[in-house]
């Protein structure tokens, strides 16, 4: 029978076929009891203010937003926490007495996945990408030790825009440039933490990168991809077979999703757990990729 107490979550994106946020979450409700769904919603740029506004009409608890939406939804809302506010972006958006609150999971998330990784140190940093995850990584690196801090994007202004924002912020030395290959070599040779924070060898373009090539980077250099389908991308066969140290995707999914439970329904997400839902989920997606 239809339960009308049942909480509702959902993703707001486009594209979201290639998320697995719902397979991971509805595998957390049925393993801990709780009566929930996650639902992905596919949602066109010019509908998004519609998709937003009938979040409370529908009785969501809350959604996780994705690209291309993560700046573009902040307007749309009632208020930011203090980490939204300082990141302009937001990846969680919750119902609280009526109003549509905007978080932000990715910069704690990321965080979390360099500390499990055994990466304690970033001075020195490149991110390939200016947008919406950019923004909370290079912003949560700068907070917490990053010294100096390259932006590049095929976007030149986005990427000065951004690094202007960081620099005003806090203390780190940040620049933005076009991601060409000469900006690029330039950057990647002082580099102790590269990071892509594109979706650039997401699921289905299992063959494309950010960049060409690493060559040139150093050897004591922490290549980062936030990708996490497939669990590794081209970007990080790279960096592995020129013997880098590598951190893939699924840490900062997995942790930002757990923190998105606690933040949606105030419960702690078993966090193993779900990395072993989602490792089996691309394991069968790579055995049935239609």
């Amino acid at each position: 029978m239809f339960n009308t107490d049942m909480a509702y979550l959902g993703l707001l994106g486009n594209p979201v076929s290639h998320s697995h946020s719902p397979l991971m979450h509805n595998a957390v409700f049925d393993k801990l009891g709780i009566d929930a769904i996650y639902l992905p919603f596919r949602v066109s740029p010019g509908q998004l203010r519609e998709a937003v506004m009938g979040l409370k009409a529908l009785g969501f608890r809350g959604v996780n937003v994705t690209i291309p939406f993560k700046e573009a939804i902040i307007p749309l809302l009632d208020r930011l926490s203090p980490e939204a506010k300082v990141y302009q972006a937001v990846n969680v958006v919750a119902i609280e007495e009526d109003q549509l609150v905007g978080y932000n999971t990715d910069g704690p998330g990321f965080l979390a996945a360099l500390h499990e990784a055994g990466v304690s140190s970033w001075e020195h940093c490149v991110l390939l990408g200016a947008g919406g995850a950019a923004r909370s990584i290079s912003l949560a690196l700068a907070q917490n030790g990053a010294r100096e801090m390259t932006i590049l994007d095929t976007d030149e202004a986005k990427a000065c825009s951004l690094a202007e924002h960081v620099a005003h912020i806090t203390a780190a030395v940040t620049q933005g440039k076009l991601a060409s290959p000469a900006n690029w070599a330039q950057a990647a040779d002082r580099a102790d933490l590269i990071v892509n924070c594109t979706p650039v060898g997401m699921y289905p373009q299992l063959e494309a990168s950010p960049v060409s090539s690493l060559e040139g980077v150093a050897d004591r250099a922490v290549v980062c991809d936030i990708v996490y389908n497939p669990l590794e991308t081209k970007f990080l066969a790279m960096a592995r077979q020129q013997g880098l140290t590598t951190v893939n995707g699924l840490s900062m999914f997995v942790f930002q999703g757990a923190l998105t439970l606690k933040l949606l329904l105030g419960i702690d997400a078993p966090v193993d757990f779900m990395k072993e839902v989602v490792k089996h989920g691309l394991q069968d997606q790579g055995s049935n990729p239609d």
